[in-house]
């Protein structure tokens, strides 16, 4: 590929980024329902657009005051009363027929069943009709629970001429006088039954809910408070172009400012499509989740957001995963019907969460962790209720079932990170330790094919591991890379003198195939790791654990064998790259320090120092660190460590002159 056409791949790739980008943006935007201003109040005027009701809407509604009963106990105890006056004019007090008795029985069946006015109906209007009594609320049928007062009055006075027709006229007085309805509408309401004085009203689709301009009625608040701003089945009449736009306009400032944040601070991220399309599907994925609960009438509580930096610190860093989570928070408070308190306690949630969670390839600290995240939830949510709650009664409960769900959820990070593992070509902790496993193919033919390879391997592994842990690297993958960075010597074990028995092949080699040999393991490696599918991490640790170094041992010899003849010098140098990466260059610097280490015999406290010091500035003179993200601080740190750790290294090798490697250098 010449110049110009990788210039132009590398601009059509630039802009197929900043396209994906600004179409999650829109996505984004799209999905984002307008929101209408909760700052009114009853007798404002309605200034937002007109709200419509886009499908049949179920609510929960006051029950109007005219269409609550009361059974009185009044009318009949005073029907009662005067039945006995009667009596007590009998001959001794004494009814002795037993009929006014009877008739006080017929008189407490109505009044039991209940006897209502005549107008009643017009008074409590349309709609069920509930009787209030000690246990709660009953709804009630008016014309087949209670009788009217014509149809007692009618009854009774048929009883009377069938049983008393002698006393007719005293009854009918009596009637007339104390016959009065029980069932009326009630003018109090125990406080105790307040919150059950609610019943189902259906609203109809496409119903007007309020237009612009409208005053803002006691009913209106009411259905606004609870409904529209909730978004419980209401939309905003009409798509609104200018509210696109300015969800558009915050949207692209929030992206824009995730996109700068890589560019700067993750530029391998930026750089790679793939990486890229990772952190763009979680504004994404998480707003589609918002719309759609959103609309469903649930929570975004449900919404297990920890899970976000969950799964990119498996991948990438702390501060990378807790960036991408603020940003997420963000874009969803645009969505969500609830305030301020879900951004809250998600940023809350997402910052323990990227405290507490190191490891997800540990089941105990993750679920350790997960129960952290929980209680950041539970605590954090107490605090803001209380502050506004007038007692522990009136605090909602059932967000913390929301909690409970969400943290449950934030369990599906660990089945997700293999998923997106292979998605991405990424790899997790999960993957890194399986790899470290000394079962593993690869690393099983070393220990019967290659030992001493194995063993130099192992050595490297815990040197370059102790000193990445110092520095706060990936400690984990610098120890599984060390244990592959030599399986290319597997083509031909006997080339490198740790694997040597007594015969040494380059005795009969040139140098010039000598250090041909010794390259292979490097190319060989490259070719071991892609058929045994290693991920792309590990192989680049192989193709940068030399850099582009010389195999100076046979180089040296070379000189002194033909010093008046000219050669090519890059036939002793590694092809590279040079490494990137701290954990790269830890690597390489590890590897070349454990193997010079073996040419020392006895060596002291200061032989060690001298030969760290003397390894780590060959390095640096030879520009090997030139591309390295490692600081010079950090190198120190390196540095210090594996000064300690060699001085318990005490294998012994073929000693060979300062800056002259041997073939197990190599």
């Amino acid at each position: 590929m010449t110049e110009k056409q990788h210039k132009v791949s590398i601009d059509r790739s630039d802009w197929l980024k900043y396209l994906m980008a600004f179409g999650v943006v829109v996505l984004i935007a799209v999905l984002c329902r307008p929101r209408a201003d909760d700052s009114f109040d009853i007798g404002d005027l309605w200034d937002n657009e007109d709200v419509v009701l886009k499908d049949d809407l179920v609510i929960q509604a006051q029950i109007p005051q005219n269409r609550l009963l009361i059974n009185s106990t009044e009318p009949k105890t005073a029907f009662i009363e005067a039945i006995n006056t009667i009596i007590k004019g009998f001959p001794d007090g004494v009814d002795t027929t037993g009929k006014f008795t009877v008739f006080a029985n017929e008189v407490e069946r109505f009044y039991a069943k209940g006897i209502y006015a005549n107008n009643l109906v017009d008074q409590t209007g349309e709609g069920a009709l509930y009787l209030l009594h000690a246990d709660g609320v009953e709804q009630k049928e008016l014309t087949s629970a209670f009788n009217t007062i014509t149809t007692v009055r009618q009854e009774l006075n048929n009883w009377v001429t069938n049983n008393l027709p002698d006393r007719k006229s005293q009854i009918d007085g009596l009637i007339k006088d104390h016959l009065v309805p029980n069932i009326e509408i009630t003018d109090y309401v125990p406080e105790t039954l307040k919150n059950q004085l609610t019943e189902a009203q259906t609203l109809p689709k496409e119903s007007m809910i309020i237009a612009n301009g409208d005053l803002i009625t006691a009913e209106k608040y009411d259905l606004l408070k609870k409904s529209v701003l909730n978004r419980e089945g209401f939309s905003f009449d009409d798509f609104s172009f200018i509210s696109f736009l300015g969800y558009l306009l915050l949207i692209l400032l929030i992206i824009g400012a995730l996109l700068v944040y890589l560019q700067f601070n993750h530029s391998t991220v930026f750089e790679k499509m793939n990486n890229l399309a990772f952190i763009m599907m979680f504004p994404a994925l998480i707003s589609v989740l918002v719309y759609v609960l959103e609309g469903s009438n649930m929570s975004s509580f449900l919404i297990p957001f920890c899970v976000v930096p969950i799964i990119i610190k498996n991948f990438f860093d702390e501060r990378l995963a807790l960036f991408v989570h603020i940003v997420v928070v963000l874009i969803a408070s645009f969505m969500s019907k609830l305030d301020y308190e879900f951004t809250f306690i998600e940023i809350l949630a997402g910052i323990v969460t990227v405290l507490v969670v190191s490891e997800t390839r540990y089941w105990n600290n993750f679920f350790r962790a997960i129960l952290i995240i929980f209680a950041t939830y539970i605590l954090g949510f107490l605090g803001l209720s209380l502050i506004h709650a007038e007692s522990f009664a009136s605090i909602d409960w059932k967000p913390f079932l929301y909690f409970a769900v969400s943290a449950v959820l934030t369990l599906l990070a660990y089945p997700f990170i293999p998923l997106i593992e292979k998605i991405f070509g990424f790899t997790s902790s999960i993957r890194l330790a399986e790899l470290a496993d000394m079962n593993n193919p690869l690393i099983k033919e070393l220990s019967i094919n290659a030992q001493g390879t194995l063993q130099h391997s192992l050595q490297v592994s815990n040197l370059a591991e102790a000193a990445t842990e110092k520095i706060g690297g990936n400690s984990l993958l610098v120890k599984a890379a060390a244990l592959y960075h030599d399986i290319g010597k597997l083509a031909d074990p006997e080339a490198y003198i740790e694997n040597q028995k007594g015969h040494n092949p380059h005795d009969s080699m040139s140098n010039f195939e000598s250090a041909k040999k010794i390259i292979d393991h490097v190319t060989k490696g490259l070719e071991m790791a892609k058929k045994a599918r290693l991920p792309k991490v590990i192989i680049d640790f192989i193709s940068t654990h030399h850099g582009t170094t010389r195999v100076e041992y046979f180089y040296r010899n070379q000189l002194k064998a033909e010093p008046d003849k000219e050669f090519d010098e890059s036939l002793f140098r590694y092809p590279g790259p040079k490494p990137k990466t701290k954990e790269q260059t830890i690597l390489m610097i590890a590897d070349s320090l454990e193997a010079a280490s073996k040419s020392l015999n006895n060596p002291t406290g200061q032989d060690i120092d001298k030969l760290v010091d003397n390894i780590v500035r060959y390095k640096i003179d030879q520009g090997q660190l030139d591309d390295s993200e490692l600081n010079f601080n950090e190198l120190e740190m390196c540095t210090e460590v594996f000064k300690s750790l060699l001085r318990s290294i005490n294998h012994v090798r073929v000693e060979y002159p300062e800056e002259v490697k041997s073939p197990s250098q190599s």
